[in-house]
C-alpha cells in the first residue's frame, strides 16, 4: 500500500472517528491545527495498530505532524515487518 493510499485511509478514520468533513482534511493537514492532544494520539495509535497489524506507539504517532507523515510512518513500519518476516 502506498503512502497516498495510507493517507487516504487515515483521513477516512479521522472523518469517521472525530467527525471531520471531507473538506477539512488533506495529506498536509497539521495535527496541531486540529487541536489533537495525547488522548487522540493514543486512540489513533490503537486504531492504526489494529488496522495495519503493526506495532505503533502513541509517542511515534504524536511525533508526526501531518497525515502524510503519519502515513509514511505506517508505510515504513509495515515494510520493516515485511522484511523481517
Amino acid at each position: 500500500m502506498s503512502t497516498t493510499q495510507i493517507a487516504e485511509k487515515v483521513i477516512e478514520l479521522l472523518q469517521v472517528k472525530y467527525g471531520y468533513g471531507a473538506d477539512e482534511l488533506t495529506a498536509t493537514t497539521d495535527f496541531e491545527e486540529l487541536g489533537f492532544d495525547s488522548l487522540v494520539f493514543v486512540e489513533l495509535a490503537v486504531a492504526l495498530e489494529s488496522d495495519y497489524q503493526i506495532p505503533l506507539s502513541e509517542t511515534e504517532v504524536a511525533e508526526t505532524t501531518t497525515v502524510r507523515e503519519l502515513a509514511e510512518l505506517i508505510e515504513a513500519k509495515a515494510a520493516a515487518l515485511a522484511v523481517a518476516a
